[in-house]
This record gives C-alpha cells, structure tokens and sequence, in this order.
C-alpha cells in the first residue's frame, strides 16, 4: 500500500506538459490550455511550454479554478502574443474629399489602409481621464512595438510643448483662436484634450460643434467635470486637417478606413492595428498559476486581469503596446516581477487585496520590474502602480519617464522600499511622485531606502499651484514612515499636508525647495472639507474602519488615543522629522501658521551649500543608518 501511494504521489508531483508551436500539432495557448484540462490528472502540476514566434491572441485566454498549478512559459520574451492585426495593404490616399482637406505637409504623402478588409473594427473614441473609468474602445495603431500618434493639433514638437490655450471659456466649451482651425472643413469625430481647469485633472472630450466666426468650440456630454476655464491647456485629436507628419494617423469610422504618414511604406508586418477587445489573459478564481516569458503586444484593454485568486505571478514579460492598464490584480499574494511595462493608455499595474476593516494583509506584490512611459492615453491618476487594501510591497522597481503619479495608494501597511523613480509628474502640477490622502484610518505605510531623481515642476499655469512633491502625503494623511530615502529633485522632498503622526526620518534631501513643506490645512482652507459632511467625507471614513476597537486601536493606537482624549484632529500633531540630511535647496517650509513648535524635530544636519551625494553622506549625524544605494531599482 505504501509503494502504490507513494507512485500515485511521484506521478502527481510530475508536471504535465503541453508543447506550442514549432513542430507540436498545438498552435496556440487557448488549445493548450483545453489540452491541459482533458489531459493532467486530478491535482497534478501542468506547463504550457510555447516555442519561439508571433502568435495571434484575438480572444481573451480565460483560466478559471480548474487551471490552478498551471505554468505558461515562453523563452526569454521570444514567444510574442499579438492582440492585433497586421496592415500589410496601403495605399496612396487619392479621394479628393481626402486629399483636399490635407495640410499642404501631406500632399502625396497619405497612405490609406481598409480596416473592412482586414477584419478590423475601429470601435469608437471615448470620452477619458480625469474621474472617469478605463473603458477603451478605440482601434490604435502600432509601429514595430511603439504607439503612433492619432492625428493631433498642434504636434508635440510644436512650440509651447504642443498645446494651444483657451480663450474665453463656458460651461459647454471654449473659444480656440489659432486662426489655422477656423479653415477646417470637418469635424465629425474630432476631439479636444486638455487639462481644462487643473494641472492634476484633463479629460478627451469630443466636439459638438464649431464656430468659425467666434472661433467657440462646444463639447458633447459627457465633458470634464470641472468644465473649462480661459488660460488652459489643450490640443485637438483626430482631425484629418492635424495628419501632418510621419508617425500619424487619423480614422475615418464610417468608411473604415485609416489614414497614415510614414517615414516610409511599411514592410508585412510592421503596422498592428489592436483588436483584441478584452485582456489577453484572465485570471479568476484560480490559484498557483504563472504567465512568464513572454512578449504581450498590442490590446485594446489590459495585458493580464487577476480577479480573487491566489498565488497569480506575471514574471519576465515584456508588456507594451495596451489601450489600458498593464496587469490588473485582485487577490493575494499575486504579482508581477522582473517585468517591463510600457506605451500604455493607462496604468502599469493594479494591486488591490486584503481586508482594511480587519487589517488582513493580501501580500501582492510589484518587485524588480520597469515601468516607463505608461499613461498614453490618461495622464493623470493612472500611476505605474496603483496599490488598494492592505499590506501590499512595491521593491526594487525603476520608475521613469511618466506624466503623473509613480505609485497611488489607498489602504494600510504598505512597503515601498528600494525603487529608482526619475522624470515623473512630468505633465502635471500639484501631484507627487508617491501619493495618497484623505482618510485618517489610511496608516502603516513604509516608505524608505527610494531614490528620486529629477521630480520637477514643469507647468507654470496662472492661478494653479504647480509644484511637485516626491512624496505627496495629501490632505492629512496619517500615520505614515519616510525612511532613508535621497531626493535629488528641485521640486519639494516631502509634503506634510496637513496630517497626523508622519515620521520623517534618515532621509537625504539634495537642492529641494524645499526638503519639507508643513501645513495645517484642516485648521484652514480645507476646514469645511475635513468636517462630517465635507466633500473629502474624512470623517464618514473613520468611522466606518472603527478606530476606537481592535484591530484599529493596537495597531494605531495614535489614532484611538486622539479619538478618546477629544483631540482636534484638524491640528497636524504627532509629526516627526529626525536626522535627516538638507544640503542645498530650502529646508521646512511651515504654512498656515505653524512653526518648529508643531514638529518633533532632532538631529537633522541643514547647509544652504550644494554637496554631491557621496559628500552629504559624509556629513550624517551620529545615528544615521546607511541607505543600500547599490540595492535600489534592482530586483
């Protein structure tokens, strides 16, 4: 009996195998996966092996509880799964309700492809950004692995960084006056982009109509949510009279068809359109189950979508080229590692799990990976990685090159520790490199031993506040440890918004203006916002996570201290700011009427005169621990 069980054991410990591509008779991962299910026994281990190749992925891969113990693993990023459709038939554009509204920069050179013909539905521009969910719809092109460019107006390249300003602004629209838009003939499907009243908030919103007497633009509904104001920034998308140079391209969705600009003609191949409609893979319920080694391409939504499932990892991959999110996790102890994320329309990765109300950690993971130049399509809010419930790590990540946030979160106990951040909020004014607030139950989070570089303000808007934070702990956010990090940035090193027992300490703040900047916001302009009632609801938030009760009240006992002794929460107590290190730039900048008083502060070493990093940590005062630079964005 013991000889038959342990033979039972020895053969459901053996993974079953299923090989892709090449010589096997299986072509692709949706047919394995079927093979994997009718073959492998109860309990027994299963792996996908794919060979070397392009493989068209144009129905989500769907894996449920009974794909649990599954590996599906390319070799070395080898193995690309293509959400999209080659291009392969253009041709010179010659209709002349075309050719003649081209800019005089086009003529001759418009090629045009029939999207009918290739199977390619354009779907439909939606309206995006700023408070509204991620619901691409839109057909993008895609150039050997980068994104082109939807016809815009005014390029990129152009002067004043590409955008145009309103003039006087409605509730329904704006006045453009850029004579060069008054001689366009069409404009069904055009759309405007802007950030229309802050440097944190921008929408799509489509056109309704033009006036060409009063240069007045009016939008369709839904528009931004916080209308228009004059002095704004923004510039028109998807207008054939914008299709001006290589790179291009514009939609014409009743005919189907797509107009482009090339460098030159592109060779079989080259140019995808994304049709894949939905996530590449989906992961619900299942548990032990890991995508690795691939190349994902080309999508309309999201790469990777994890819902309630255990031990999901996402490693290796290079994931490009998506019109949403990279990888979207809901579960525990899921991940994704040693990937790249890039050319994105939203974020990078989304990790939500754990249980805030019972301080459960669901230990998600992002760890060793790249991720650049995410946000295409919404630049602010959708960061490289969003973090939501409790207990979750982000470590030895490198961050860079992106519009808006690196890391936002919401929830509890938190690590973020050893990322490189460099080059981001880069679009945007009154935004952090890491950001959260407005809820004081939201503590526990560590952030230390990051390094930012380069987290400097950029906009200039009259009336805005545009500077930018490293760490932005927003609106009386409590409770949180900044821990020997270095901020090599002109922007500020840390905001204390307004909170409650922060702990700023072993930090090295290089040239920021300033290293700190303290508030008491909830004392003033936020007062009616910070009340029961508000429109923060901070209150309403605290009660519903029970502070005054266990796991609330030994966890933070802070918090149920303050609660029980009939403190003033608004007042920004309870903060720390203990051997740091301040060369060049400015040091604390106290507003609302606070001084040295309200903060606990020990030990710091602060010189107006500019020192290199390996100078100012010549000088730390005596307890300084040292920072694992060599360990920093690095897995």
């Amino acid at each position: 009996m013991f000889v038959a069980l342990a033979a039972s054991l020895a053969v459901t410990q053996t993974p079953y195998v299923v090989k892709v591509g090449g010589s096997s008779p299986i072509q692709t991962i949706a047919e394995a996966v079927e093979a994997v299910r009718s073959g492998r026994q109860p309990g027994q281990p299963a792996r996908i092996e794919v060979a070397p190749g392009t493989y068209a992925v144009l129905s989500t891969i769907r894996l449920g509880p009974e794909d649990s113990s599954l590996s599906i693993v390319g070799r070395g990023r080898s193995a690309r799964l293509q959400g999209g459709v080659a291009l392969n038939r253009w041709r010179t554009a010659t209709d002349p309700a075309i050719v003649g509204r081209l800019a005089p920069a086009a003529k001759g050179k418009v090629l045009v492809a029939d999207l009918a013909a290739a199977g390619v539905d354009p779907g439909r521009l939606v309206h995006r950004g700023f408070g509204v969910g991620a619901n691409p719809e839109a057909m993008e092109l895609f150039r050997l692995g980068r994104p082109m460019t939807l016809a815009r107006y005014p390029n990129a390249d152009a002067p004043n960084g590409g955008w145009l300003r309103t003039g006087e602004a409605s509730e329904d629209g704006f006045v453009c006056n850029d004579p060069s838009v008054k001689g366009w003939r069409g404009w069904k499907d055009v759309w405007v982009y802007g950030y229309w009243v802050f440097d944190w908030a921008e929408t799509h919103d489509q056109v309704a109509g033009f006036d060409a007497a009063t240069g007045k633009v009016t939008t369709a509904p839904p528009r931004s949510g916080y209308g228009y104001k004059a002095g704004r920034r923004y510039y028109f998308e998807n207008a054939l009279e914008a299709l001006d140079q290589p790179g291009e391209y514009w939609v014409d969705r009743e005919s189907r068809r797509v107009y482009a600009i090339f460098e030159q003609t592109p060779k079989p191949g080259e140019v995808l359109a994304s049709a894949l409609p939905g996530p590449m893979f989906e992961v619900d319920g299942a548990s032990d189950v890991r995508i690795e080694g691939f190349t994902l391409e080309v999508g309309r939504t999201s790469a990777v979508a994890v819902r309630s499932a255990r031990r999901v990892v996402v490693a290796d991959c290079l994931i490009r080229d998506f019109g949403g999110n990279g990888v979207q996790i809901q579960g525990e102890e899921c991940g994704v590692e040693r990937c790249e994320l890039t050319d994105l329309g939203e974020g990078g990765v989304v990790l939500e799990g754990g249980d805030r109300a019972k301080l459960t950690p669901g230990k998600n993971f992002v760890r060793g990976c790249e991720i650049h130049r995410v946000s295409r399509w919404c630049r602010t809010y959708r960061p490289a990685v969003l973090v939501q419930g409790v207990g979750h790590t982000v470590a030895g990540n490198r961050f860079h090159d992106l519009p808006h946030t690196a890391i936002l979160w919401g929830g509890n106990d938190h690590l973020f520790e050893r990322n490189l951040v460099e080059r981001v909020c880069t679009d945007t004014g009154d935004a952090g490199a890491f950001y959260a607030g407005r809820d004081a139950t939201m503590r526990g989070t560590v952030v230390r031993w990051n390094w930012f570089r380069d987290v400097n303000p950029t906009v200039s808007t009259e009336g805005n506040y545009t500077s930018v934070m490293s760490v932005y702990l927003d609106d009386c956010l409590c409770g949180t440890t900044v821990y020997g990090n270095v901020f090599e940035t002109k922007g500020i090193g840390v905001m204390i918004g307004g909170g409650r027992d922060n702990r700023v300490e072993n930090n090295v703040f290089l040239g920021c203006q300033p290293a700190i900047s303290f508030d008491a916001r909830g004392k003033g302009w936020a007062k009616g916002l910070f009340q029961r009632g508000g429109e923060w609801g901070y209150m309403e938030k605290m009660d519903a996570m029970k502070p005054l009760e266990p796991p609330y009240s030994t966890r933070y006992p802070q918090l149920a201290r303050a609660l029980r002794s009939g403190e003033d929460l608004a007042h920004p107590a309870g903060n720390a700011v203990l051997r740091n290190v301040c060369f060049g730039g400015s040091w604390i900048a106290y507003l609302d009427g606070l001084t040295d008083k309200d903060l606990e502060l020990r030990d710091n070493v602060v010189e107006a005169r500019a020192l290199t990093l390996e100078e100012a940590l010549k000088r730390v005062p005596p307890g300084f621990r040292r920072i694992p630079l060599e360990r920093i964005g690095k897995p």
